[in-house]
């Protein structure tokens, strides 16, 4: 027995209009053969027919329930007959075509898509946000950062040392080494469990204290600097603070120039509790041949000034591009390694 055969003989009562602003008529309502018969409930007058597929439901789950014949916003019938109400849905539901497997499969593919799509986006918009806005940074913005992780560092205890000789014993170094601006600070009570050099926007080099009691000579000291600058140089130390201070702190920094403190607050210790990754080989044997300065003072220093040479020493050692030598001029005078060596005494 299909649907439409159960309520054939079904009638019940109802409102009709053939037009909305007209005044609704009692009427018999029944189901004829696909369509809802409409009748005068006085004379059985048929007054309309309604293609049952085609009714329209105008206030789903209100009643009494207001139905029209699709496309048309003349007529309208109400009806508060539950009968007549559960056996109009049932009838439509049996009438109307079945779906197609791709009907059907429609909502799971479109919602599978926008998972797909979220997915992608968390994947590979926030490194590429990362990636946009590290190389758009302006120096002058990265040297503001810097400074401001050095304050943090400097809250967390630790002190900046400094004194004319010493100071000037920095600035040759510097000169020797870098080409661009740079500068070397040598700071005390680093969160540091092993001592070493650690690069941080701006070319801000921050060298631990402790390097300066076991680094043999100035050129040890200098090798353990180019070791933070190509690992910096490897992975932009801007990239590094973007990833943590998050995808909203990026966005606002490449929109509006400006990085919330509370989006880098705790960097400065995580960057320095983390254990160093081995800078590149070939481009750090670059770096060393432009200084013309030899691997072996910082491979041969009994004290490791940086924890990569355990790793990269017998390659740093069997390809020095110095073979050994020592530079055709020192680095530092004597008198000049003995007052950096002395910085953090005044």
């Amino acid at each position: 027995m299909t649907a439409l055969d159960k309520y054939s003989k079904l009638e019940g009562p109802g409102l009709w209009a053939a037009a909305r602003d007209e005044q609704r008529r009692e009427v018999l309502v029944s189901f004829g053969d696909a369509s809802l018969v409409i009748m005068d409930s006085r004379s059985l007058q048929v007054l309309s027919h309604w293609s049952l597929p085609a009714v329209e439901r105008l206030n789903p789950g209100k009643r009494p329930a207001l139905f029209s014949p699709e496309g048309d916003g003349g007529e309208i019938l109400e009806l508060d007959d539950d009968w007549l109400i559960e056996a109009l849905k049932v009838v439509q539901a049996a009438l109307r075509p079945p779906r197609s497997l791709l009907s059907r499969m429609r909502l799971p593919i479109l919602a599978g898509f926008g998972l797909a799509m979220l997915v992608a986006v968390i994947a590979i918009v926030p490194p590429a946000l990362v990636s946009h806005t590290a190389s758009v940074v302006p120096m002058a913005k990265r040297v503001e950062l810097g400074d401001r992780l050095r304050a943090d560092l400097r809250q967390l205890g630790a002190r900046e040392c400094g004194s004319a000789y010493g100071e000037s014993a920095l600035a040759s170094l510097q000169r020797a080494l870098f080409q661009n601006p740079a500068q070397i600070v040598v700071m005390r009570d680093l969160p540091l469990e092993q001592p070493r050099v650690q690069q941080v926007m701006g070319r801000y080099f921050l060298v631990d204290a402790r390097l300066l009691d076991e680094a043999a000579s100035a050129e040890a000291l200098a090798g353990a600097i180019l070791m933070a600058a190509q690992r910096a140089s490897d992975d932009d130390p801007l990239r590094s603070l973007l990833r943590h201070a998050g995808v909203i702190a990026t966005f606002r920094l490449l929109t509006s120039a400006e990085l919330p403190e509370a989006s880098t607050r705790g960097y400065a210790a995580a960057v320095m509790l983390a254990p160093p990754v081995p800078p590149a080989l070939d481009p750090l044997l670059e770096r060393f041949a432009r200084v013309g300065l030899s691997t072996r003072p910082l491979v041969d220093n009994p004290a490791a000034l940086d924890p990569s040479v355990t790793v990269l020493g017998a390659a740093m050692r069997s390809k020095d591009p110095m073979a050994g030598e020592p530079p055709e001029a020192a680095l530092l005078s004597d008198g000049q390694w003995v007052s950096l060596q002395n910085i953090c005494d005044s």
